[in-house]
């Protein structure tokens, strides 16, 4: 409770700041938070830059000046689809950014969710990706997903173990864009592959993705996912999004279908508009709770419709983000009653991410 209190303080303290634009008078507590994130993202630089040297030491690679360009989230998207593609999902962070940018991004998210069936959930997440400049121009190290409730674990086998380890970007060939991974859950080694292509038919811009994974815990999984992109007017930009999964260990087949819209007619300022539905083709619903086990039963159509707003802007500092996310959703397991939800992230980033 300390640490979610701690977070919900320096959350509304941050967001008390960002109203202060406007303000050309520089106080002594905004001095000090700029003063300490100074600090902080020169110790990650120095701390990057250690590991790189090590590394090439070991390599005894020649490439000692490989450059690498860095994403501004905070420009105006460019004219071309592809560019307006991934302005949108490079400003709101999406999983399809993360997983395809070989860019580098030290990133510190505060959260809180809200919803009506269930009890409120805070947390703190860090996810990174730091580069090889000197060593290999492709290799990066990844961290993922910690937060203060597993960052204890990261040298046991649970099931919220967060990740670490290795990315390889592998050049273009055949038009096709390659990563390859390894990494530990916790204890528990794994191996990933993502491959993507990219289609460009009439005014339509389709990005097919597929991924496998192998984990000792987890086992073999893979899925798939198609974005078809169109760019609107007024800077719009309508996705749909169609993805399937398979997990060896859980029954069915996932399955989902998105429509999103996206705004960004201001500088920093951004809307998504999400129309979700997903579903199973085994999903497993509680049918009786007043037995032990409870009794449940599978159903093979959409078990979840979910609409959501989400708006997200850059404030008060270029290293600062604010994002709200109001929805409501209709899921089986609560006999399809709307279940009324509200996600609130603060996002940090640190380094040279710009």
């Amino acid at each position: 409770m300390t640490i979610i209190s701690r977070s919900i303080i320096i959350s509304s303290l941050l967001l008390s700041f960002s109203y202060a634009e406007a303000n050309t008078t520089v106080s002594e507590e905004s001095n000090f938070i700029d003063d300490t994130h100074k600090a902080l993202s020169e110790t990650v630089i120095e701390w990057s830059e250690n590991i790189d040297m090590k590394v090439s030491d070991w390599l005894e690679d020649d490439e000692q000046n490989a450059s690498e360009q860095v994403e501004k989230a905070s420009q105006l998207p460019a004219e071309t689809l592809e560019e307006r593609s991934n302005y949108v999902d490079s400003f709101f962070q999406t999983d399809k950014y993360l997983d395809e940018t070989d860019n580098t991004y030290i990133r510190l998210r505060t959260e809180g969710y809200f919803q009506s069936k269930e009890s409120a959930d805070y947390g703190i997440n860090l996810s990174a990706q730091l580069p090889f400049k000197r060593s290999r121009r492709n290799l990066k190290i990844f961290i993922e997903d910690v937060t203060n409730d597993n960052a204890r674990n990261i040298l046991q086998d649970t099931d919220n173990s967060p990740s670490f380890g290795l990315n390889y970007y592998r050049p273009e060939n055949f038009g096709i864009n390659s990563k390859y991974s390894i990494g530990f859950s916790g204890i528990d080694p794994y191996v990933r592959a993502r491959y993507n292509k990219l289609f460009t038919p009439g005014d339509w811009l389709i990005d097919l993705v597929q991924a496998f994974q192998y984990s000792t815990d987890d086992k073999f999984e893979e899925e798939t996912n198609f974005f078809f992109d169109r760019d609107m007017q007024n800077m719009g930009l309508f996705r749909l999004q169609l993805h399937r999964s398979t997990h060896e260990e859980i029954a069915g087949m996932d399955y989902a279908m998105s429509l999103q819209y996206y705004c960004c007619r201001k500088k920093n300022t951004g809307l998504r508009f999400s129309q979700t539905f997903i579903g199973n083709t085994k999903y497993p619903y509680v049918v009786d709770d007043s037995v032990i086990p409870p009794q449940t039963n599978t159903y093979g159509g959409i078990n979840n419709y979910i609409t959501a707003v989400t708006w997200r802007r850059n404030v008060w500092r270029k290293w600062f983000y604010f994002e709200l996310t109001p929805a409501v959703s209709f899921q089986k397991q609560y006999d399809w009653d709307p279940n009324y939800q509200v996600r609130l992230f603060f996002d940090f980033y640190f380094g040279k991410f710009d």
